[in-house]
């Protein structure tokens, strides 16, 4: 999963949480035809992204 802080791959990062977080049968349920990945994403997918970040950025501290 990319980084959320990553502004070149934000997009698919939105993309993946939604594929994951989302409930859908058909990719047309995950967003509205000319809607971006970045503009799906409600405040529900913003809390759950975080918690992602905040995963990411404690592998990355461990590493360093």
């Amino acid at each position: 999963i990319p980084h959320h802080d990553h502004l070149e791959v934000y997009a698919r990062y939105c993309r993946l949480m939604l594929l994951l977080f989302k409930p859908w049968c058909w990719a047309k349920d995950l967003r509205q035809s000319g809607q971006g990945w970045e503009d799906t994403c409600d405040p529900h997918f913003h809390f759950m992204m975080k918690n992602m970040q905040l995963h990411h950025e404690c592998r990355t501290s461990r590493d360093d």
